[in-house]
């Protein structure tokens, strides 16, 4: 297995929204899937449950991950989870036209990866291995995988967690 270098049990990368209200359920997915496309992320539905779980409406489960290769060695890992609660579709009107939005719970989790050696080209012996994970990422090269891959990352997510609270129209007006 590659190294993992930057995780979520090693830093505080992981952000989380939490919402409830009437949104627009296809476009925050698109919106997301979008953004992802647009970095060059290869796109993938880790998972997906749809259950009725209660009579108050139904419970959705979504976790869309992203991979880019940056180079040979690095390859970074994005998941973002949705998970909704109490969750039914409702008609409204938006601009004179007929929608179909969705009132509910939503959890939304952002998360990153930087994974080294990524192809396990240092996995042929368990010397190299322990010698990567040891000396390798943690000395060598430990300043450039922070500067160059975990910090321009955590940034971007930070962007895509404003962003999304623009779509659910969670910002607060300003009067200026």
């Amino acid at each position: 297995m590659a190294g993992n270098i930057i995780n979520e049990a090693d830093a505080p990368v992981c952000l989380r929204l939490k919402y409830k209200g009437i949104f627009d359920f296809d476009r925050l997915q698109t919106f997301l899937v979008k953004w992802m496309q647009d970095r060059k992320f290869e796109v993938n539905e880790k998972k997906h449950k749809h259950k009725y779980s209660c009579p108050h409406g139904f419970e959705i489960e979504l976790v869309i991950e992203g991979e880019r290769k940056i180079d040979d060695y690095f390859m970074y890992k994005v998941p973002i989870g949705l998970h909704l609660w109490d969750a039914f579709e409702v008609d409204a009107v938006k601009d004179g036209k007929p929608v179909k939005l969705w009132n509910a719970r939503i959890e939304i989790t952002l998360g990153f990866q930087v994974i080294g050696d990524y192809q396990g080209r240092w996995e042929t012996n368990p010397y190299l291995e322990k010698l990567r994970d040891k000396v390798f990422h943690q000395y060598v090269r430990k300043k450039e995988i922070i500067v160059k891959h975990a910090d321009p990352l955590y940034y971007k997510l930070l962007s895509l967690h404003t962003k999304i609270k623009e779509l659910l129209e969670m910002e607060t007006a300003t009067y200026f």
